[in-house]
C-alpha cells in the first residue's frame, strides 16, 4: 500500500509527526493519525545515535526508538475474530529516522520486531497480523523539502509513504538481489498477496491512510505556540454595534456572533472556525479563530528540530547540585565592604554600592608615567572590570543560596499564554501590517512610568551606563545567552539603557515592535521560547532580520512598584525552557538594575 502528500510546512514540522520521545507524545499524536482504530501507545526505547558517513569531518545522526501499538480491529473482523484472537492487536516496532545532512531530506521506517523475539513478549493470541507466514509489517516515510523564504506556509514538504507485509525476514535481503533469486520485486509482490491476512492488511491501511491527519496534528501545534484570549471585556456593552471584523456583517437573531479567540475580534460562524490546540503534550482543546489570524499564524516560522519539546513547561525544577555556585574562582576577588552593601537589606545601601561598581568601571587611571598611560590604564580597566563582575557574581551566588530555600515552580510567576487584551492592527504605526500593536496599560498608570523614566536621567547620552552593561553581562552569560539588554520605554521609543553584544542598529526601536513593551503591561516575567514562532512577534524586525530565537524579559521596578524597564536576555537558538534558578538569577539582577536605575529614599 502506498499514498502520497503535500503539505505547506517546515520540514521539521512534518518529523515532529513521526519522533516521539515519550509516551504521551506518541499515544496523542497517534490517536489524531490514526482515529478510533489506535487504542494506547507507549515508547519503549528512545535514543539519538552517531552514524558513519565513511566521510571525514561529517557527522550524521539518528535516531532510533521502540514503541508498543494496540490497535483495534476492522469492524468487519470483529465477528470473526471474537473466537480466535482478541479484540485488540498489539504491535511492537522498531523504528529508524535519519535526516540528511542538506536537510531537505529526511526517511522514518518502521518495522516490527523480529519474530522470534516477537513471539516471545506477545501471547500468540494477541498476534494475528503476523500469525502464520507473515514474519513482519514494515512502513516507510520519505519526506522531500522544498525551502522557500518566508514563514511556515510558504514552505512545502512531500510525504511518500509505503507498506508492506512479508513473509521473508530482513536478514533475506541484500543489495544484490542475484544473490537471492527469491528476493526478486516481481516474486515478492505475488507472495505478499497471496500470503497476506485480513489483520496485517488493516494495519498497513491505518497507517498509510494516517498520512492524511498530519495537517490537523501540524496545525493544532502551530496553535499551541500562540496566546489567547478568553473573555473580551468591551463585548458586554448593550449599546456596542456589532459587525463581523472580515465580512463587516452585522449579527441578528438568525447571524449568531462570536469573536475570535487569537485577536479577540468579533467574527460570525462563517469567518471562524473552531480549531484544535495542543498547548501542551497531549492536551487538546478547541478554539475559536478567524481566517485572518489563521493566515498569520501560518506565517509564522516553526523550523526548530525538536518542537515537541517547545510544547513543555515553561519553568522547570532546578536539581540541589546545580545550584552550586558556578565560578568559584570569584570569590577570592570579594571586597567584604562593598559585598555586604550588595547584599544588604537597605535599599539605599545597596543602590550606593552599585554607584560604587560603576564608578569602579569608569574611574581613570591613576599613573602619572606618561611612557605607560596607555597600557596602565588598560591593563587597571580590565582589572576594575573584573573586580566588578566578581562582585556581583558573588553577591548573586549570596542571594541564589537563600532563594534555594523557598524556590518552587509554584512561586515562578510568569505572563502564561492567555491575554486580557485584543489585537489591534494598523500598518500606519508599525514596518509590517502583520504586526499587533503593543498593549498600553492604562493611561494613568503609563504617565506614571514614564515620569519615572525621564526623572533617572538613565536617557540623557551623558549617563554612565557602564554597571547597567555589567549587569546585562551576568544576566546573559547565567542563562546561556549571547546577548544581555537592561531597557527603558518612554511614550514613543525603546531604549537599551545597559547592553552587552546588542547590536547598534536594536539600542533604539520603537515601541510597537518590540517583546518588552509586552512584558511592562503584563507586569510579571515574559518568557517566549522563539518569539518566531509567535504571531505577536514573528514580523518585529527586531526578531525577524536579527534571527532571536529566545527571549526572557524580567521587570524593573520603581520602589514604588511602577514598571520601569526589563532585564532582557536574547539569543538565537532557542530555549525550551528556564529553570528556577535562572528565574531566581533573573530576579535577583533585575533588582540590582532598579535600585540603581531609581535608589530608594530613605
Amino acid at each position: 500500500m502506498a499514498a502520497k502528500t503535500e503539505l505547506r510546512c517546515h520540514l521539521n514540522e512534518a518529523l515532529s509527526v513521526l519522533l516521539h520521545q515519550d509516551s504521551d507524545g506518541y499515544d496523542s499524536t497517534m490517536k489524531s493519525l490514526c482515529g478510533k482504530q489506535f487504542k494506547k501507545g507507549e515508547v519503549l526505547f528512545h535514543q539519538r545515535i552517531a552514524i558513519d558517513s565513511g566521510r571525514q569531518h561529517e557527522e550524521k545522526t539518528g535516531v532510533i526508538s521502540v514503541t508498543s501499538s494496540t490497535m483495534r480491529p476492522d469492524v468487519s473482523l470483529k465477528t470473526r475474530l471474537r473466537s480466535r484472537h482478541s479484540r485488540t492487536h498489539q504491535l511492537v516496532f522498531s523504528t529508524y529516522t535519519h535526516q540528511y545532512s542538506d536537510k531537505k531530506r529526511a526517511v522514518h521506517l518502521m518495522k516490527t520486531v523480529p519474530k522470534e523475539v516477537y513471539d516471545q513478549i506477545l501471547p500468540v493470541a494477541d498476534s494475528s497480523p503476523l500469525r502464520r507466514e507473515i514474519d513482519h509489517i514494515g512502513v516507510g516515510f520519505d519526506l522531500q523539502f522544498i525551502s522557500s523564504s518566508g514563514g511556515s506556509n510558504r514552505q512545502c514538504t512531500q510525504i511518500f509513504t509505503h507498506a508492506y507485509a512479508s513473509d521473508k525476514s530482513t536478514r533475506s535481503f541484500t543489495k544484490d538481489l542475484t544473490d537471492n533469486p527469491e528476493a526478486q520485486p516481481e516474486d515478492l509482490a505475488r507472495r505478499r498477496v497471496t500470503l497476506m491476512n485480513p489483520e496485517a492488511r488493516h494495519i498497513m491501511r491505518i497507517l498509510t491512510e494516517s498520512l492524511s491527519q498530519f495537517e490537523r496534528v501540524i496545525r493544532r501545534r502551530r496553535f499551541g505556540f500562540q496566546s489567547f484570549i478568553y473573555f473580551p471585556k468591551e463585548y458586554a456593552d448593550p449599546l456596542m454595534e456589532k459587525r463581523c471584523l472580515i465580512c463587516n456583517k452585522t449579527f441578528h437573531f438568525f447571524r449568531r456572533d462570536f469573536y475570535c479567540q487569537l485577536c479577540g475580534h468579533m467574527v460570525c460562524g462563517d469567518c471562524s472556525e473552531l480549531y484544535e490546540v495542543e498547548a501542551r503534550i497531549g492536551e487538546i482543546r478547541k478554539n475559536r479563530c478567524c481566517r485572518l489570524c489563521v493566515v498569520r499564524v501560518d506565517a509564522c516560522k516553526f523550523d526548530d528540530e525538536d518542537l515537541l519539546a517547545a510544547l513543555g513547561p515553561i519553568i522547570v525544577d532546578t536539581p540541589s547540585d546545580a545550584w552550586l555556585p558556578i565560578d568559584e574562582e570569584t570569590q577570592g576577588w570579594e571586597d567584604n565592604d562593598l559585598m555586604g552593601q550588595l547584599c544588604s537589606d537597605d535599599p539605599e545601601a545597596r543602590s550606593q554600592a552599585l554607584e560604587q561598581l560603576g564608578k569602579l568601571v569608569a574611574k581613570p587611571s591613576s599613573s602619572s608615567s606618561l611612557e605607560t598611560v596607555t597600557s596602565s590604564r588598560s591593563t587597571e580597566k580590565k582589572s576594575q572590570v573584573q573586580h566588578v563582575l566578581s562582585n556581583i557574581e558573588s553577591h548573586l551566588n549570596e542571594e541564589l543560596a537563600k532563594a534555594q530555600l523557598n524556590s518552587s515552580i509554584q512561586t515562578c510567576d510568569v505572563s502564561d499564554r492567555t491575554r486580557d487584551y485584543k489585537y489591534e492592527f494598523d500598518a500606519n504605526q508599525v514596518t509590517h501590517e502583520d504586526i499587533p500593536l503593543a498593549p498600553k496599560p492604562e493611561a494613568q498608570k503609563d504617565a506614571r512610568r514614564v515620569e519615572l523614566i525621564k526623572s533617572s536621567g538613565a536617557l540623557q547620552s551623558d549617563y554612565d551606563r557602564s554597571a547597567l552593561n555589567l549587569i546585562a553581562q551576568v544576566a546573559a552569560k547565567r542563562l546561556g545567552c549571547p546577548i544581555g539588554v537592561v531597557s527603558m520605554i518612554d511614550d514613543e521609543q525603546f531604549h537599551a539603557v545597559g547592553n552587552y553584544n546588542l547590536p547598534s542598529e536594536a539600542l533604539h526601536l520603537p515601541r510597537n515592535e518590540v517583546p518588552c513593551m509586552h512584558s511592562v503591561y503584563a507586569e510579571k516575567p515574559l518568557v517566549i521560547k522563539n518569539p518566531q514562532r509567535d504571531m505577536r512577534f514573528s514580523k518585529m524586525p527586531c526578531v525577524d532580520d536579527l534571527g532571536v530565537k529566545f527571549y526572557a524579559g524580567f521587570p524593573l521596578r520603581a520602589p514604588g512598584g511602577e514598571v520601569i524597564g526589563n532585564l532582557c536576555a536574547l539569543d538565537g537558538n532557542t530555549h525550551n525552557n528556564i529553570s528556577t534558578k535562572d528565574y531566581s538569577t533573573m530576579e535577583t539582577l533585575a533588582k540590582l538594575a532598579s535600585d540603581l536605575l531609581i535608589p530608594s529614599k530613605t
